[in-house]
């Protein structure tokens, strides 16, 4: 008997072990493919009134994915001091392609109205459109040719 828990005892350290070396080993390499993505700013464009800003980022993640182009809008002089408040847009639309070898437009129509145009559909890779709320300007997109 006392044979049988000297084999328990060392069976539960042998797979404490085990499981500890696989979650360290994972840890690391799920962190080190974390730091392996970049992304850069590459252009900015304020509204006529400066309240909001859009910026393009350059998004890379070394030899894992190709280079993307995303884009976002963020309120640059906030009026609201609450919490809540939505500040900034999400990715609005994602290009495959380096911002400088793809073609695509912003511009701002109004205060409150931000265009995305000018882009090649078939290198869209995401896009949303819904509304952010009263916080943030409303987006349109216009396609190439529309």
């Amino acid at each position: 008997m006392k044979g049988f828990f000297k084999i328990l005892w060392h069976s539960g350290a042998a797979i404490f072990w085990l499981c500890a070396f696989l979650f360290i080993g994972a840890t690391s390499i799920g962190m080190l493919m974390s730091t392996a993505c970049s992304w850069d700013e590459v252009e900015e464009l304020y509204s006529p009134n400066g309240e909001y800003r859009a910026y393009v980022l350059l998004a890379g993640c070394g030899g894992f994915s190709s280079p993307s182009t995303q884009v976002y809008v963020e309120r640059v002089k906030n009026k609201s001091f609450s919490p809540f408040t939505i500040n900034k847009t999400g990715q609005l639309i994602r290009l495959k392609g380096r911002p400088d070898q793809i073609s695509y437009r912003l511009s701002w129509k109004s205060n409150e109205e931000f265009v995305i145009s000018e882009f090649d559909f078939k290198k869209m890779m995401a896009f949303e459109n819904q509304s952010w709320g009263s916080n943030l300007p409303r987006v349109y997109f216009e396609i190439d040719g529309s």
